[in-house]
């Protein structure tokens, strides 16, 4: 075969391998907020943490968001109120859900440059269905007090496991992602990122880093890069990231283990801080990085010194879409009807670890038909004169 004609067969095969991603939403500077609703709660029902969700007129007036000089999306939790002695006390912060719901074929990129961190401090970036967790769940950023390291989850009501034989550079803590309620079963099948700099103060001190998550046909992948690691096709004004060139996930969960078409419905971007509660206050996860600063985790609370770091600190969050399902929805002021980030209710147990290989993700039947079939076509009509 002639130089030319491989050329030609190799810009076919391309065409059939590359995943075409269009910008869905851009929400960044002072468009940031616009992306979401604002959770009221006055009190943490769903995982009975020491915070207070504020509504978008009163977590204004406290202060407790905003967009800075640099352009960067600041959410916090009050580091100001003192409530010591009163230890019922609840402290003021927000929680955030998108307007518009991701479908099947969605590609989050989020880039930040401080994560909410300290003792009793339980910050959570993931998406939601409507109603959970019948409709799923995948964390993207969580977890707890002086953790060093993140971790990726997926929740769901229906039958649902990482399979083995995933290629992947995190570490799995937990293979279940099935939740069950009357067996306080809830842990999700974690991933624990391994490369460093992914959480806590070493993030911040490493000035941030990016995070990503698909969601197509072939399952869900996440992925992690330090400041200095992060693609070159992702960037704040880039609108076409490739995945393809990005390597082997942090975390994957294939479909065969998990279908990711029918396992969660559409999902809502999800951004928040808690305090305490089912996994930050759990008495064992707490002891474990917090047990020589406090006996126990709600006793931080009422002391506002101990919320300095508990802040986002976001450069942007952009969601793409690969065409192949309908395109976004809006949901206005409804969202998700009833949230719950419950992705680290309970502490994780060591339970495998993922290995094998992954393979790259690839175009649907329809849009094959569309690019392929008559660049194929050309191609070979090529070949048939060379």
């Amino acid at each position: 075969m002639s130089v030319l004609a491989l050329a030609l067969v190799t810009a076919a095969v391309s065409l059939v391998n590359a995943q075409s991603w269009s910008i869905a939403q851009d929400l960044q500077g002072n468009s940031f907020f616009n992306g979401f609703r604002f959770n009221e709660s006055v009190i943490d029902y769903n995982n009975f943490g020491n915070v207070h969700f504020l509504s978008q007129s009163a977590a204004s007036q406290a202060g407790l968001f905003s967009v800075d000089s640099n352009q960067h999306a600041i959410i916090k939790v009050d580091n100001t109120t003192s409530a010591i002695g009163d230890p019922t006390f609840g402290r003021n912060t927000v929680y955030l859900i998108g307007n518009t719901a991701l479908n099947l074929g969605s590609l989050v990129i989020f880039d930040a440059n401080h994560i909410p961190y300290g003792c009793s401090v339980w910050p959570g970036f993931f998406t939601q269905g409507a109603k959970w967790p019948e409709e799923g769940e995948i964390d993207i950023v969580e977890n707890v007090n002086l953790a060093t390291f993140n971790q990726y989850s997926l929740h769901t009501a229906t039958t649902c496991n990482q399979a083995e034989g995933a290629t992947q550079f995190g570490r799995t803590t937990n293979t279940n992602c099935t939740v069950v309620p009357e067996l306080n079963q809830n842990t999700g099948c974690v991933v624990q990122e391994t490369k460093p700099n992914s959480f806590g103060s070493s993030f911040a001190q490493a000035r941030g880093g990016v995070f990503a998550m698909q969601w197509d046909k072939d399952g869900v992948r996440n992925w992690f890069w330090t400041r200095t690691e992060v693609p070159s096709d992702i960037t704040s004004t880039n609108d076409h990231p490739d995945p393809t060139k990005w390597g082997i996930p942090s975390a994957f969960y294939p479909a065969s283990g998990c279908d990711p078409k029918t396992t969660f419905g559409p999902q809502f971007l999800t951004l928040y801080i808690n305090l305490c509660g089912a996994f930050a206050g759990n008495d064992n996860v707490f002891a474990s990085t917090c047990g020589s600063v406090a006996p126990n985790c709600s006793v931080l609370v009422p002391d506002a010194a101990n919320y300095a770091n508990a802040y986002w600190d976001i450069n942007y969050l952009r969601v793409f879409t690969d065409g192949t399902t309908p395109s976004p929805s809006s949901t206005g002021s409804s969202g998700a009807s009833n949230p719950t980030n419950t992705g680290g209710a309970n502490s994780p147990t060591n339970t495998g670890t993922g290995s094998g290989n992954t393979g790259g993700a690839s175009l649907s039947a329809s849009v094959k038909d569309m690019f392929f079939v008559p660049v194929a076509a050309a191609v070979f009509g090529l070949l048939a004169m060379i």
